[in-house]
């Protein structure tokens, strides 16, 4: 009789937390999507800039140059976020550089 009870609690509990893990996983996952726009988005207005600024006079001015280095910065931010995935053939590259 309480390994029957035990059974059920605990068959309960595992349900319980196996939709907390699947919510969690969904949620994750928005959230990273999310980044991954942000991150689109920050790497398209700094080509679009820098294809604006060809001479580069927006860029070495003091005011405008502020804008340049937090893109920049927010850029490389987005970038540390996720690591790069490697596959076989740029291992396989790197491995013939060396």
């Amino acid at each position: 009789m309480i390994i029957e009870i035990l059974f059920i609690l605990l068959s309960i509990y595992s349900v319980f937390i196996s939709y907390l893990v699947a919510v969690s996983l969904k949620r994750i996952n928005q959230y990273e999507e999310f980044i991954i726009k942000f991150q689109q988005i920050i790497e398209f207005s700094t080509k679009k800039m820098k294809s604006v600024d060809t001479l580069g006079h927006y860029e070495s001015d003091d005011e405008t140059a502020f804008f340049f280095e937090q893109l920049k910065t927010i850029q490389e931010l987005l970038n540390d976020i996720f690591e790069t995935e490697k596959t076989e053939s740029t291992s396989a590259k790197e491995k013939k550089e060396k």
